[in-house]
């Protein structure tokens, strides 16, 4: 292994442990149902800046694709939970205490429902369970937090927009996205698709355009849509409260 991970026990720890919905959730809950119970939790002890009214959407029940939250009966939302933090984020000039990845993919759909006049209300949930991680060369420390944060999913793409974000590349094989040539007329509806997105996708040198999944896209009457593994985030400070709103931490001020 190129790594050991540790908790905040100082036990050792897998990512296979990590993406265990048990660190979130009792037995048969989802990460949606327990981030509700903790954030109404939260509003009862007056320890949540927000009184909002957040409950699964119903669309949930019958497309689990759907947004997962409808807010105040009205408005949609969605829960990102992170419990381990990106340890090498100082290689992207960010604090890895506060580094938030968020997969492209996300970001791609996201903007599809923006263009089409719905901006979804991202909540982000952390509570980090990773302390350490040790490489052969260095060791990464962080320190406990929890809290949840949230922005208006414009605000966020305004920000990707203006000041773009790292891109971070996972590095699984399984992961692995496919490159299209701008010069494939097969996939040119795709590849246009990709650099009026992230123009940061085509490689000026090859003429290529990177896909942000595994399996590149499919098409569904006609409306093509990301397929596989998400193969690359944006990296984000939590700490930049020009994009999200800290409704609650640990953290002392």
């Amino acid at each position: 292994m190129a790594f050991e991970l540790f908790d905040f026990k100082n036990q050792p720890i897998t990512f296979g442990d990590l993406d265990n919905k048990a660190f979130w959730c009792r037995h048969g809950e989802k990460q949606e149902e327990a981030f509700i119970k903790a954030f109404t939790s939260l509003q009862q002890q007056k320890r949540v800046k927000s009184d909002e009214i957040l409950a699964i959407h119903p669309s949930k029940h019958s497309n689990p694709y759907h947004p997962d939250l409808i807010i105040n009966n009205q408005f949609i939302g969605e829960v990102k939970t992170k419990n381990s933090p990106l340890f090498m984020a100082n290689t992207y000039g960010i604090n890895p205490q506060f580094a938030l990845t968020m997969d492209l993919k996300d970001s791609f759909n996201y903007e599809r429902l923006l263009n089409n006049g719905t901006d979804i209300t991202i909540y982000i949930w952390v509570k980090w369970e990773a302390m350490i991680m040790k490489t052969k060369y260095n060791q990464y420390r962080v320190k406990q937090l929890a809290g949840v944060w949230r922005t208006p999913f414009s605000t966020l793409r305004e920000h990707e927009l203006k000041s773009p974000p790292p891109i971070h590349w996972y590095k699984e094989p399984f992961r692995k996205p496919p490159e299209y040539s701008v010069s494939d007329e097969q996939h040119n509806v795709w590849v246009n698709e990709l650099i009026n997105f992230e123009p940061r996708l085509l490689d000026h040198n090859s003429y290529s355009v990177k896909n942000i999944t595994s399996k590149g896209y499919s098409n569904d009457k006609n409306q093509l849509y990301t397929s596989g593994h998400s193969s690359c985030s944006y990296v984000f400070d939590l700490s930049n409260s020009d994009v999200f709103t800290e409704l609650y931490s640990n953290v002392l001020r």
